[in-house]
């Protein structure tokens, strides 16, 4: 082979890598890929607390194609039963147009509009440009997804459960003494610290540990299943299951995802403003509250 021929291969290799990598940077951020069709993970989770308690439960999390379900048990104090607890299993769905929230033992639950159906389509009708300048700002940001907010500073890699991780520090790590010191001066609710491994090829936290006051929180991924069978009956909610749809709620997530949207698209900050409904209150427990902007 010449050099000129060698050389326009190579050119041409060049510029289809390129283009390759331009078009996963403009990729839409409100749509998920992942490096399976379909995975399994569960995680443990165990919450320990200031005055020494400690508490564990369990997550499994199920994702297939543009849908996700977790379903979290958890043993917590019986209000009835002192010194006892209570078995307690959620489950959280997660659809194109939905997000439920289903207690399972008491057979309630809430439905809200996924915000993303909302931010999908106008970031689709955005100019090449404008795009790139959105990736620049969550780059700048430190936004890795608009899933995974409040990472904080990339410290390190590591590998759990055969893949790759990114970690992630947010705040400051506390000793005893210098916990102690801010307790005393009043300013303990400020304390915050969080350390994520987050798996690099999937966007998804596999470790988190987090600090504050209060205690500490572990959740840790024991064992991950990809490309197997998952029935789409898992994504779905109980027949018997009632579902209230929150409007309120809906409207904030909606609302709030549209001012972080236009924050990466302009670089200028939105004020969430919401017109609360009027609450009849117990003269007892306080007054009639009004409409109100939040």
């Amino acid at each position: 082979m010449n050099r000129l021929c060698f050389s326009i291969i190579v050119v041409s290799l060049l510029f289809v890598c390129f283009s390759y990598a331009a078009d996963l940077n403009l990729s839409n951020p409100y749509v998920s890929s992942y490096p399976f069709e379909s995975a399994v993970i569960h995680y443990t989770i165990k919450d320990q607390y200031g005055h020494g308690k400690t508490s564990e439960s369990t997550e499994v999390v199920y994702i297939k194609g543009d849908r996700l379900a977790k379903v979290i048990k958890m043993a917590v104090p019986d209000p009835k039963a002192k010194g006892k607890t209570r078995n307690i299993e959620t489950l959280q769905v997660f659809d194109p147009d939905y997000v439920y929230s289903v207690n399972l033992n008491d057979k309630i639950g809430t439905r809200i509009d996924n915000p993303n159906k909302y931010t999908k389509p106008v970031y689709d009708s955005l100019s090449d440009k404008e795009k790139e300048a959105f990736h620049k700002r969550m780059d700048v940001r430190g936004v890795l997804s608009l899933d995974l907010l409040g990472l904080g500073k990339k410290v390190g890699t590591d590998t759990l459960l055969g893949r790759e991780c990114d970690v992630y520090e947010s705040g400051k790590r506390m000793g005893p003494e210098e916990l102690s010191k801010m307790i005393a001066s009043g300013e303990e609710e400020d304390y915050f610290y969080m350390k994520s491994w987050i798996w690099r090829a999937a966007k998804i936290p596999l470790k988190t540990i987090t600090y504050d006051v209060r205690g500490s929180d572990e959740m840790v991924a024991t064992k991950i299943e990809e490309n197997v069978r998952i029935p789409d009956s898992r994504f779905k909610v109980p027949s018997d299951v009632k579902i209230t749809y929150d409007e309120e709620k809906s409207e904030f997530e909606k609302k709030e995802a549209l001012a972080r949207f236009n924050l990466y698209k302009t670089g200028n900050p939105m004020v969430i403003r919401m017109k609360l409904k009027p609450e009849e209150i117990n003269p007892n427990q306080g007054s009639k509250t009004s409409e109100s902007n939040k």
